[in-house]
């Protein structure tokens, strides 16, 4: 059995979904991802100063360990300057399987969570839930939770009614690209293919990095943000 991965303590993702560069880009146009834990590196390092020891000490990860997160973002960041291309905060479904892998060993200390529901648990598919709760995370824990009724079923409705109440991430089953793609476009990050389990046991599978999940594309008609016509 391999090692587990130790859990890295993010406090709070990015509030955008990435960077693109401005005028003639270069020749190579894939983009560079940037992972939450190299996006806390950079922005307790440099954004607010901290020494690599206290740093290390908040993402509860031993100094050697911040290092190369930290030595592997600034190089992810210089050639993403130097070649001209964009980078993406790994948080939405552009690459679902690679952000699944790298997702299970960090831990987001701050959010504000939409979840598609009914009767207390996760509905399968974003865009035709009847509800949405809204989850608040402060310092790795629940601290409220509010039900809304979900907005009509129209063409971009729920990603734009999640940015209205300034949610930053939406755990969920399945959802279209056009949906994501919106999601990604108003600064969300989007944990696709969760369960569909009762809140509670989500919420506690999701905090303590613990969730599987499983294929987040949805596969009915009109899935790209438009209601759905049948189960």
């Amino acid at each position: 059995m391999g090692r587990s991965k130790q859990l890295r303590q993010i406090f709070s993702t990015p509030i955008v979904a990435g960077f693109r560069p401005f005028g003639k880009c270069g020749k190579k146009t894939d983009c560079i991802e940037l992972l939450f834990d190299e996006y806390e590196s950079i922005r307790l390092l440099d954004y607010e100063g901290r020494q690599q020891a206290e740093a290390a000490e908040q993402m509860k990860v031993s100094r050697p360990t911040l290092t190369r997160i930290y030595m592997e973002a600034r190089r992810k960041i210089a050639t993403a300057v130097v070649e001209g291309r964009q980078i993406i905060f790994t948080g939405g479904n552009i690459d679902f399987s690679q952000y699944q892998s790298n997702k299970t060993n960090i831990v987001i200390m701050n959010q504000k969570i939409a979840i598609p529901t009914k009767d207390g648990a996760l509905w399968p598919h974003f865009g035709k839930a009847p509800q949405v709760t809204i989850v608040t995370i402060e310092d790795g824990n629940v601290k409220e939770s509010a039900v809304y009724e979900a907005p009509e079923h129209e063409h971009g409705a729920m990603p734009r009614f999640v940015a209205s109440h300034n949610c930053t991430d939406v755990l969920c089953g399945g959802l279209g690209a056009g949906a994501v793609n919106l999601l990604n476009q108003l600064g969300i990050q989007v944990h696709a293919g969760a369960p569909a389990i009762a809140i509670d046991d989500l919420l506690s599978q999701y905090l303590g990095g613990t969730i599987t999940y499983g294929d987040g594309t949805c596969h009915h008609d009109g899935c790209g943000g438009h209601h759905h016509h049948h189960e």
